[in-house]
């Protein structure tokens, strides 16, 4: 990975603001990477995202992902910040 737009497709959301999954998915994986440590999200995306362009596939993943790391983040006594 260069980092250039259209590398890949976690870099062109976060880092470049493109629009890959529709607005709503791609606000959704940006929330869970500030949730989640560089490596835990990078694995995350190779574990259950692959690469995929199944926009609802995605979302569903990713919202499953979100509640997970808000249910981690209340039980060990933080609330992530405006959220």
């Amino acid at each position: 990975m260069n980092g250039k737009p259209g590398d890949h497709p976690l870099n062109d959301i976060l880092m470049h603001r493109l629009e890959i999954y529709g607005t709503e998915v791609d606000e959704l994986i940006r929330e869970i990477s500030e949730l989640s440590s560089r490596r835990e999200l990078y694995e995350w995306w190779e574990e259950e995202i692959k690469g995929s362009s199944d926009r609802e596939l995605v979302q569903r993943k990713a919202e499953a992902r979100y509640a997970e790391l808000m249910q981690r983040s209340r039980s060990s006594g933080w609330e992530a910040m405006g959220h």
